[in-house]
C-alpha cells in the first residue's frame, strides 16, 4: 500500500511541472491557427513573436508584433478542480483516501494573456495565449517593460499571482 500511495503522489507531483510553452486560443490573428502550442519569444527588445509547431509534423509557423503597436496587455486565470485525476483514483480512494482527498481538492490554474495590438493597416486586433506555469511568472513583467503598456487584471486572485 505505500508503495501504492508513493506512486500515486509522484503522479500528482509531476502534474505540477512547470512549462514554458504557450497555447493560442483565440482572437482575430488568422495566421495562428487555433490552439496551436508553441513559445511566445521576447528575445528581441523590439519584437515579441509565437512560435508553433504543426501538430508534431514538420514545419510551422511564427507570429510577430512589434511591442509599440501593442495597446492593451490583460492576465486573467480560470481555476478548475482536478475532476479527471480525481475520478480515476476513485476506485483506489478506500484504501487510498490520504492521496485521494488532496488530488480531489486541489485546483488547476491556467493562465491566459490577452494582446491587443494594431496590424499593418492600423487596424485594432486581438490575441489571447494560454501560459504554461513557468512563463507567468516573467511575460507578464516583461511585456509591461517592452511595450510601455500598464497590465490589466482580470480579478483580485488573478492580481495575486501576477505579482509573486
Amino acid at each position: 500500500m505505500k508503495s501504492a500511495c508513493v506512486v500515486l503522489l509522484f503522479f500528482q507531483v509531476i502534474t505540477y511541472i512547470p512549462n514554458e510553452a504557450a497555447e493560442y486560443v483565440g482572437g482575430t490573428v488568422t495566421t495562428i491557427p487555433q490552439e496551436a502550442a508553441g513559445e511566445l519569444i521576447t528575445a528581441d527588445e523590439n519584437i515579441l513573436s509565437f512560435t508553433w509547431q504543426k501538430g508534431g509534423q514538420s514545419g510551422g509557423g511564427e507570429w510577430r508584433i512589434p511591442y509599440n503597436r501593442v495597446t492593451y496587455l490583460g492576465y486573467g486565470q480560470h481555476a478548475g478542480r482536478r475532476v479527471g485525476t480525481a475520478t480515476a483514483l476513485a476506485p483506489a480512494s478506500a484504501i487510498l483516501a490520504p492521496v485521494f482527498v488532496p488530488v480531489m481538492w486541489s485546483k488547476k490554474r491556467r493562465h491566459y494573456i490577452t494582446l491587443a495590438f494594431k496590424d499593418d493597416q492600423g487596424k485594432a486586433q486581438t490575441a489571447i495565449f494560454l501560459l504554461g506555469k513557468k512563463a507567468i511568472r516573467t511575460l507578464p513583467k516583461i511585456l509591461e517593460v517592452r511595450t510601455g503598456v500598464k497590465l490589466q487584471y482580470e480579478d483580485e486572485d488573478a492580481r495575486k499571482v501576477g505579482n509573486k
